[in-house]
């Protein structure tokens, strides 16, 4: 049996790091994360595995890398051969909640795996229904989330996925007009949004925490499941953070409070997101599961933490992190998909509008190129793996001295290029076959749509 100590995952959809002010930038206010940071551990060097809310929660949800749990496309599943972290904490006698905020994170592919409750209510869960709704608002998360607190039993384990902080294409994201006058306008009221979720969603729920006294005995971890592309937003092009393995993509949040984890503390080494589980399995006392690739943080970084294995195999991109230097590779004709995408959004735009019959068929003929280069084109992960291996365009950034990757050394430096095509090679020789979500033609469609909708198309 554990601990006792209840466990609260709060997930910030699209959050960046060198965007709060506890880290040292000053275009935010979130008072409510600088407590947490201030009364536990910040991470300033977390990583996730993906930079998409499925796969990178299902690394999260599972404590391995992408080639390991399977789920590796938004049709695909989790391995039914491995434990998810609300069955780990279900059978060491937690109560167990889930609320996610879009339902691309669906049952049916895995994620609702050893919850008590796991509330999809009010999302596109089923095939016409809400076709209008891709998330959940701030005001109903927060509602339910205070709800279920209120009458469950403890210990409990909760995972509360918070969306405002993400941009959803052609859907006008609800701020208040005091978030939007008081942020600047860059990238939708990204800070204005950050502010709010501060303020608006974390803040009254560490003070019901509090109120009911819960919250001394709750490991809080708020947690952001990748970052986002801010650049590409400004400059009118849609994807955000889907389309890339930079840094401003694929580093996360990662704050932990509460029992067992030292205040005021500022944690030195790289942290990454399948280290989560297998942390908190550590401060709990729940023995750990041979499944895991992550290691707990509690005693500090092991020394083979300084490898980061990162994918986006359906937009074919494959990295690794090793120590200072950070190996990207890619099919060559990745190159040529963001010219695609601009002008296929800039045509979407304008969706609505009158205009003559040959640019609405332009538009339409853009985005069927737009649709046609997800995934399955691509063929599938593990076969786009082994391309990139062989044959991938390679780019290597020494990231101390160029922390935005500027410069590529690939061609400077063959030997760490090499060096780290092997690790990378290695990595990935567990690698389990994945199994697809049967769903119709129809339902296919319909997921193609919630793609496009949250700037995935």
């Amino acid at each position: 049996m554990s601990e006792h100590r209840n466990v609260l995952i709060v997930v910030f959809d699209c959050l960046r790091p060198d965007h709060l002010p506890s880290l040292g930038y000053r275009g935010t206010s979130t008072p409510t994360i600088d407590r947490l940071a201030g009364e536990g551990t910040i991470f300033p060097d977390a990583y996730c595995q993906a930079p998409n809310t499925w796969i990178s929660h299902a690394s999260l949800f599972t404590g391995c890398n992408p080639y390991l749990h399977g789920l590796r496309t938004p049709t695909r599943k989790l391995s039914a051969d491995l434990q998810v972290m609300a069955e780990v904490f279900r059978e060491a006698g937690y109560a167990t909640y889930g609320l996610p905020a879009m339902s691309l994170l669906s049952r049916e592919a895995g994620f609702a795996r050893g919850f008590d409750e796991y509330t999809l209510d009010g999302l596109r869960s089923e095939p016409g229904v809400l076709a209008h709704r891709y998330d959940r608002a701030a005001d109903e998360t927060l509602a339910r989330t205070k709800d279920w607190l209120r009458r469950t039993s403890t210990p409990f384990f909760g995972w509360i996925h918070y969306f405002g902080t993400h941009k959803v294409e052609d859907q006008l994201f609800d701020l208040p007009e005091d978030y939007r006058r008081s942020y600047s306008p860059y990238a939708q009221h990204y800070d204005g949004k950050v502010s709010f979720a501060d303020e608006r969603f974390l803040a009254p729920l560490i003070d019901e925490l509090s109120g009911l006294g819960l919250l001394d005995d709750t490991i809080v971890i708020l947690w952001s499941d990748h970052g986002e592309d801010l650049r590409e937003i400004e400059h009118g092009r849609s994807w955000g953070h889907n389309w890339s393995l930079a840094e401003q993509v694929m580093r996360t949040v990662l704050i932990m409070r509460g029992p067992g984890i030292p205040p005021g503390n500022r944690h030195e080494g790289i942290a990454r997101s399948i280290d989560i589980l297998p942390t908190l399995v550590d401060l709990v006392g729940i023995p750990p599961l041979s499944q895991f690739e992550g290691e707990s943080l509690v005693q500090g970084s092991p020394t083979h933490m300084n490898t980061v294995y990162m994918e986006n195999l359906c937009q074919g991109f494959a990295a690794l992190r090793h120590g200072k230097y950070k190996l990207v590779l890619a099919q060559r004709e990745v190159a040529e998909v963001g010219s695609w995408r601009w002008k296929a959004s800039l045509i979407r735009r304008t969706a609505g509008q009158v205009m003559p019959a040959n640019l609405r068929r332009l538009r339409n003929r853009l985005r069927r190129s737009d649709a046609s280069l997800w995934c399955r084109e691509r063929g599938e992960p593990e076969d786009v793996m082994r391309r990139l291996l062989d044959h991938g365009t390679a780019r290597l950034y020494e990231l101390e001295a160029d922390p935005d990757e500027h410069h590529d050394l690939a061609a400077a430096l063959p030997e760490t290029v090499a060096e780290l095509r092997r690790r990378l090679t290695e990595s990935i020789e567990r690698t389990v076959p994945g199994s697809d979500i049967d769903m119709s033609e129809e339902e296919q469609e319909q997921l193609e749509d919630r793609l496009r909708g949250l700037g995935y198309l």
